[in-house]
């Protein structure tokens, strides 16, 4: 799955790229059943207080959560995106999940970017998107995700990957991208809203709706403006946020944990032992409470 040239190009000139059919369903199947144990795990105590009348047992995994959410009043549905906080990938550390960072389809298209020295950064998300309610439309602002890192980071070449577990279309909250934004670098951001790109800084470019389907990948410079759109379906907007960069360089969170995931030239030091990610994320996510992550 190495990227073409012509790829590779329309990557440097647009500063994205949507990489077609990368991951298959034996990629994403172990990751949704375990996640699918967690939600159950919360239906069965919303179904206990009397929130629900039913756990929806039957629904696919991506219409479970929304069900469940159906059935909430507007604080319900809070207290429900709370929870999916704590199924982060760095909260929940499911097996499934670290295994998908060293799937050698997405790394080839990775390197085809950086080389094959690569480390997975500890910036990394798994995200439910719930359909939107009115008073909670859930729609990210525009930023670049340079922004969210500290400022040792900024000598790195950092790629996201997002990567939707369904197909994506502007109903169901499918990303924007801002192209041809790279080369201006970081443009400023403020804290309130979100941290976000201030309006007054805006580029003036035509935003591109990033309709995927399953296992598609999306390729982003980590300054190149994007933002969420709200869900506006009846199913979940399943996620998720990997960024990857070349294996020395800063990743601009110092005190959370970074894992070596693909080398060519010494391949015995690619950290591959889940235990021992789950020690260094739970002792890293102790040690670093209080921190303010971003740099606004």
């Amino acid at each position: 799955m190495s990227l073409t040239q012509e790829q590779v190009g329309r990557y440097r000139e647009q500063g994205f790229l949507i990489a077609e059919g990368v991951l298959g369903d034996d990629a994403f199947e172990p990751i949704e059943r375990a996640y699918d144990v967690l939600i159950n795990q919360k239906a069965q105590t919303l179904l206990a207080e009397g929130a629900i009348s039913s756990v929806h047992a039957d629904a696919p995994f991506r219409y479970r959560l929304a069900a469940i959410a159906q059935e909430l009043d507007d604080e319900g549905y809070d207290a429900l995106r709370g929870f999916t906080g704590g199924l982060d990938i760095m909260h929940a550390r499911v097996k499934p999940m670290f295994d998908i960072f060293f799937n050698e389809n997405l790394l080839s298209a990775v390197a085809s970017l950086i080389g094959p020295e690569i480390t997975l950064s500890p910036i990394q998300h798994f995200r439910p998107y719930l359909p939107a309610r009115e008073k909670q439309p859930g729609q990210v602002p525009w930023h670049q995700d340079q922004g969210v890192t500290k400022e040792e980071a900024d000598v790195s070449e950092i790629i996201t990957c997002w990567i939707p577990l369904v197909d994506v279309t502007p109903e169901r909250g499918c990303l924007q991208v801002l192209p041809r934004v790279v080369p201006m670098g970081l443009l400023e951001h403020q804290r309130e809203g979100g941290t976000m790109i201030k309006p007054q800084f805006m580029p003036e470019r035509e935003p591109v709706n990033c309709a995927m389907k399953r296992g598609d990948v999306l390729l982003m410079s980590a300054y190149t403006p994007h933002r969420g759109q709200p869900n506006r379906s009846n199913l979940v907007r399943w996620s998720m946020d990997l960024r990857f960069q070349k294996t020395g360089t800063p990743t601009g969170r110092p005190f959370w944990p970074e894992f070596i995931v693909h080398s060519k030239a010494n391949p015995a030091c690619v950290q591959d032992s889940f235990d021992e990610w789950c020690k260094r994320w739970i002792t890293d996510l102790r040690t670093s409470k209080g921190i303010h992550l971003h740099r606004v």
